[in-house]
């Protein structure tokens, strides 16, 4: 889900050479415009459109931009717009669970069974329940989002001045998913007004609306968790590169490049190894900052994304049991419950998916460091004492990006996700037969064309 290759563009005077400019085929790719004018493009202006958007609904703060490499916090006006945004949010929330309790969104539900009913309860529920800790948990973790930006820009600025680096980030795929995320909900929203056959009230709508906008919002603080994942990755990337230009392989691609130089030139040229003290010194030193702000990404949206991702998994186990029952059932399949079933599946499928890739390329670029450095090549002293005191701290610092310690969220999370949902779905199945044949036993039929406001009902009892 996110892109392969980063690229590094280089403007401006060049301040030092890095081993990294004499690769080629590589990874990192760099582009070298020497004579235009320097930009002060920095990674905010690649995710533009995911920050107006968290900002506009109160999940980050109006910040106030002070240099093209440091944000400021809220002024006082835009922290009253945030308490206003939270106190419509909260109210709805209180709304949407009294109506939830008290029966008054009987027209949502369609099923014809009271398990699919309660399951369908359930999840409405939890959507309430991941937006409203969403809201809270970005609300008490403002200043630290904001520091992890403000960090970030910090890093760019130092690789910036060290080697004139300007850092393509690649985080297109941001408004990739923001438009697709519109476009499902938007398209669920629809099909679930059309489900309905009797006229909709005021109380349904807002019900319906407001569902949809929570489970959008959620869903786009994921792409900008991943987001986050992704402009550390991309650094720790970036890091590893130049660590590379000393290992075994890169020297002997030197030593082979100087021979083909003339004896006069090589004075020229400086030793391989010459610049490594400096540069690994200099990359020893951001990498520990970049570990930083992993970890504090890691412990701003770790209760977010447990509460996301235990509602991704009711909702994907819920939804593959409306496709069972909508299939095997004897009556005719609704289309629209077909089509409800499908958007949301592949929508907390793709989200899922994007936030393991982004974290497992995070995980991986950052524990790949040490074992780029074991390979460096030098007999000197001086050098190996730099690397034997660099993996000796790391040894002790393997990074894992976890879902508030629960489990580890990496490139295998949609597989042990999609392997638990097999086991519940079987369990929901089987209170399925459950209740057949309790039917079976009370009037000698295997289906029933109650209505939904009945069905309904029975419903509320039960959860009463």
């Amino acid at each position: 889900m996110c892109p392969g290759p980063l690229s590094v563009s280089m403007k401006g005077s060049k301040i030092k050479q890095s081993p990294t400019l004499q690769r080629e085929n590589d990874e990192i790719v760099l582009d070298d415009s020497m004579g235009s004018s320097p930009k002060s493009k920095t990674f905010l202006n690649d995710i533009t459109s995911i920050l107006v958007i968290l900002k506009a609904t109160g999940l980050m703060p109006l910040y106030v931009t002070l240099t093209a490499y440091e944000l400021g916090p809220p002024k006082i006006l835009n922290r009253i717009y945030s308490i206003a945004i939270h106190f419509m949010v909260h109210a709805m929330t209180i709304f949407n669970m009294y109506m939830l309790f008290t029966g008054g969104s009987n027209q949502l539900f369609y099923s014809y069974r009271e398990t699919d009913n309660i399951n369908y309860w359930i999840e409405i529920l939890l959507c309430i329940v991941t937006y409203t800790t969403t809201v809270v948990v970005c609300s008490k973790n403002s200043k630290a989002f904001l520091k992890i930006l403000n960090e970030t820009l910090k890093v760019d600025e130092e690789i910036q001045q060290q080697f004139s680096a300007t850092i393509v980030n690649d985080c297109g795929f941001a408004v990739k998913f923001i438009i697709l995320i519109l476009i499902f909900q938007w398209y669920i929203v629809l099909l679930k007004i059309l489900l309905i056959n009797e006229p909709l009230t005021v109380t349904s709508y807002v019900i319906i609306s407001v569902y949809s906008i929570q489970n959008a919002l959620s869903s786009i603080f994921i792409v900008y968790s991943s987001i986050l994942l992704r402009l550390l990755s991309v650094r720790f990337a970036y890091l590893n590169s130049i660590i590379n230009g000393y290992t075994y392989k890169e020297q002997q691609k030197t030593r082979r490049f100087r021979t083909r130089i003339p004896t006069k030139d090589q004075a020229t040229l400086p030793p391989p190894m010459s610049s490594f003290p400096e540069d690994s010194l200099f990359a020893f030193r951001m990498y520990n900052k970049l570990l930083r702000l992993y970890k504090s990404v890691n412990e701003s949206c770790s209760l977010i994304l447990v509460v996301y991702m235990g509602y991704s998994f009711y909702s994907i186990t819920t939804t593959t049991y409306n496709l069972f029952v909508q299939i095997t059932t004897q009556l005719e399949m609704s289309l629209n419950i077909l089509q409800i079933c499908f958007a949301l599946l592949f929508s907390h499928t793709a989200m899922l998916a994007l936030l393991s890739r982004c974290s497992g390329e995070a995980t991986d670029q950052a524990n790949l460091t040490s074992q780029i450095l074991a390979r460096v090549y030098e007999k000197s002293k001086e050098y190996q004492n730099i690397v034997d005191k660099f993996l000796t701290k790391s040894i002790k610092q393997e990074m894992q990006f976890t879902a508030y310690g629960f489990f580890v969220i990496d490139n295998s999370t949609l597989f042990k996700i999609f392997s638990a949902v097999t086991t519940y779905l079987v369990i929901l199945i089987q209170f399925k037969q459950l209740e057949e044949s309790k039917l079976d036993d009370s009037g000698g039929q295997t289906t029933t064309t109650t209505p939904a406001l009945a069905s309904t009902a029975a419903m509320n009892e039960t959860i009463q």
